[in-house]
């Protein structure tokens, strides 16, 4: 069964398509990993599912609901979105950053919405940090507050756009255990990333893009044995750069 349907996905900025004519089948429970270039229109593409860009045209089915003006709200408490940045409010702790959006996008009981996000904190190994603010944390710890935050509404799928991108090369290894993890759990999840080793561990299809369309796609083996010569030249440069 499908939890994201992906048909013929157009996304423009004025007249210059960035995501040229997608499409992509994710089944329930499948964990997917998108790499590309700079520009490749990756997090475009992830974007655009929820109309954080809004496409051009094209359809996108997520959970069952076919996704427009009339179910994008729907749409949006089904799916946990997790940004390059954390996106935390400083003045807020770091347990009422998570309960917010519970109680006033979601409209949870103030009771359930605290009852998840210490939940959400203790998947993610912060509990201890509940009372704690965003900048007493670091920047690893404040990405994995950010996973609380989009595991607390129970999402059907878990995106995230380049979730290491913003982080010292020591914290990327916390924060990409706890997706392990997370993965290890069944959640279906679409990830932009460049780590290669997290793909090869986590997914079962890793999609590359370039110049706006899917141009390879295959189990994580293609990353050792590419099937294009495009793709062999980005993981070439992506392994000088390690």
């Amino acid at each position: 069964m499908s939890a994201v349907v992906v048909e013929n996905l157009v996304v423009a900025y004025g007249d210059h398509e960035v995501v040229k004519g997608v499409s992509l089948n994710v089944r329930k429970g499948e964990k997917v990993v998108i790499m590309g270039p700079s520009g490749s229109g990756k997090s475009t593409f992830l974007r655009s599912l929820i109309w954080l860009v809004k496409p051009k045209q094209g359809r996108i089915v997520i959970d069952g609901v076919e996704v427009g003006p009339a179910t994008l709200a729907k749409v949006r408490t089904r799916v946990g979105f997790v940004f390059q940045s954390y996106n935390l409010f400083p003045h807020l702790r770091v347990i009422d950053n998570i309960v917010l959006p519970l109680v006033k996008v979601h409209k949870l009981p103030l009771s359930e919405a605290r009852e998840r996000a210490m939940e959400a904190l203790q998947l993610v190994g912060l509990l201890d940090k509940a009372n704690a603010y965003p900048l007493q944390l670091s920047g690893g710890q404040q990405q994995r507050v950010a996973i609380a935050r989009a595991l607390a509404i129970r999402p059907s799928v878990l995106m995230l756009d380049e979730p290491t991108s913003a982080l010292d090369p020591e914290l990327v290894e916390e924060v990409l255990q706890v997706l392990e993890d997370i993965a290890r759990r069944g959640t279906t999840m679409l990830i932009v990333t460049h780590e290669v080793d997290f793909a090869e561990d986590v997914a079962d299809r890793v999609v590359f893009f370039e110049n706006g369309k899917i141009v390879e796609e295959g189990p994580p083996e293609i990353l050792y044995n590419p099937r294009t010569e495009r793709l062999r030249q980005f993981l070439r440069r992506l392994h000088r750069r390690i």
